[in-house]
């Protein structure tokens, strides 16, 4: 029998800590990185391998504190700028981020990634000018990633003799050569930047070939998915959730902006945010990460939480999900006593609405929705870090059939008053009358900021980030279609009953 031999010197632990991170193993690949800081404290690479390592861990305010270490130890070494620059961003400490990678490209000017991370914070910023110039920048030095072309594209209305969409269109003569990953972001750029130009079927051929290749590269178990939502309703019942109200933490601060992608969520949170009295934290999955601490507690005093046995929870449960919710969340806040209200538009929040009900029974919820056809098709032309169901017709359209299902369980199982829906064209076509309903569903007095939203200055962490600082016009619903035998999977997968709602909605 052999036993693993204790590392004995400074170089030992640091190959141990590089062989635990291949394995994913970063708890100890952190104590094998300290062990080497230890034994070599000069060394700033020592402090980049714990600043990576704490990212991994999501520990973030310790990877920064680590970093910032490598950056005084090497104030010239471009990377640990752009280190710096990658967890602040990751924080949401933007315009922090834009600082650290300037400095990055200033010591290094080829270095294409900061350009490309850099133009990303500016854009959220809404400095879209900047922006576009630091994408341009990382296509100079990088002509062949092809992410740098969809990012700058989707933040620019493309023109014909734009360098970069003439650029695009040499590529695609070629694309055959290109890596798979590269393929499909070229598609999906040419497909964003053909519909600015008008050329509507020639874009939606990019897009299919895109969503085609990118499928490929996702792993998404649908299956499991369509099950879990139709479990919900069974798990927290109506029964349920009358049972156990008024057990979790009583706080009113948090409002729940839910719905599918592309909904008009962004459109709703930056409504809100321009209120003196609203913080909008943007898309944070702080709650399903609580969720997780909830369902395998890590202290042994906890009272672990089971999601298959709800009618059972107690307040000792549910209010310590709710106070995990709302300690996280709060990070993002600064100066959290100034807002009555913090908005929080992760999308995906509404497959726990009903947990998040007892967890929070005070938060209210906003249901942001829009036409079906609509939202995939928007889902359809673009490629999100956290929507395995978006590349694929059919898919797309179970997915969606199964979150309106549940949501219509929501409706029903939640008390009169927690949730409203905005709809998206309604939105659009009276946008004070909604406006004040919003408003009034989250108990804050009318402000004329509200409606003039597009001026309000704040972190847009979205795809959203340049049409929500624009007035609302209806051309923002006129969209084109493409053939309907093009869209018949995303028919079947809506359903008739979907598609025929849809159509009596639009007739009137």
């Amino acid at each position: 029998m052999t036993h693993d031999t204790q590392p004995v010197t400074a170089d030992d632990w640091f190959a141990r800590g590089n062989a635990h991170t291949a394995r994913g193993e970063f708890e100890m690949a952190l104590d094998c990185f300290e062990q080497y800081r230890l034994e070599r404290p000069a060394d700033p690479g020592a402090y980049n391998n714990l600043g990576a390592t704490l990212l991994r861990l999501e520990r973030l305010p310790q990877a920064l504190e680590r970093y910032r270490q490598a950056e005084a130890l090497d104030p010239d070494n471009a990377d640990s700028h752009h280190n710096l620059g990658w967890v602040l961003e990751q924080m949401h400490r933007l315009d922090e981020a834009v600082v650290c990678y300037r400095r990055a490209v200033q010591l290094r000017p080829e270095v294409d990634g900061s350009y490309n991370n850099m133009a990303n914070c500016l854009q959220s910023l809404g400095r879209f000018d900047e922006a576009h110039e630091a994408y341009r920048r990382a296509i100079e030095i990088a002509p062949h990633s092809m992410v740098y072309y969809r990012n700058f594209v989707q933040s620019k209305r493309m023109t014909l003799d734009d360098p970069c969409f003439v650029a695009m269109q040499e590529l695609a003569q070629q694309v055959d050569t290109l890596t798979p990953d590269n393929q499909a972001q070229l598609h999906f750029a040419m497909g964003h930047a053909l519909t600015d130009l008008g050329q509507n079927d020639l874009s939606f051929e990019h897009l299919l070939k895109g969503n085609a290749i990118h499928r490929k590269r996702i792993v998404y178990d649908e299956a499991m998915t369509l099950d879990l939502f139709g479990h919900m309703p069974q798990l927290l019942s109506a029964d349920v959730l009358k049972a156990k109200r008024g057990l979790g933490d009583p706080s009113a601060s948090p409002v729940f902006i839910v719905g599918m992608p592309r909904s008009g969520s962004t459109l709703i949170e930056q409504i809100l945010a321009s209120h003196p009295q609203v913080f909008g934290a943007g898309e944070r999955p702080d709650f399903g990460k609580a969720l997780v601490s909830a369902l395998a507690p890590r202290e042994a005093t906890q009272s672990k939480l089971s999601f298959d046995a709800m009618q059972h929870a107690t307040a000792a449960q549910l209010a310590p999900l709710g106070a995990d919710y709302l300690r996280r969340i709060s990070m993002e806040v600064p100066d959290a006593s100034r807002y009555r209200r913090i908005t929080d538009k992760y999308p995906f929040n509404f497959i726990n609405v009903g947990l998040i009900h007892l967890a929070l029974p005070n938060a209210r919820f906003i249901h942001s929705r829009r036409s079906p056809v609509e939202i995939c098709l928007s889902i359809f032309s673009r490629i999100f870090q956290d929507v395995p169901f978006g590349y694929d017709l059919g898919e797309l359209g179970r997915y969606y059939r199964a979150y309106d299902k549940l949501m219509a369980h929501w409706r029903e199982a939640l008390p009169e008053g927690v949730m409203i829906e905005v709809q998206y064209e309604a939105l659009v076509d009276d946008l004070e009358g909604n406006v004040r309903r919003m408003l009034a569903h989250c108990g804050l007095d009318w402000d004329e900021r509200c409606l003039a939203f597009h001026r309000t200055k704040r972190q847009v962490n979205t795809a959203s980030a340049s049409q929500v600082r624009k007035p609302l016009f209806r051309t923002s619903l006129e969209r084109w279609h493409p053939a309907a035998e093009l869209l018949q999977p995303l028919y079947d997968g809506l359903g008739p009953e979907l598609l025929d709602a849809e159509r009596k909605r639009s007739a009137v």
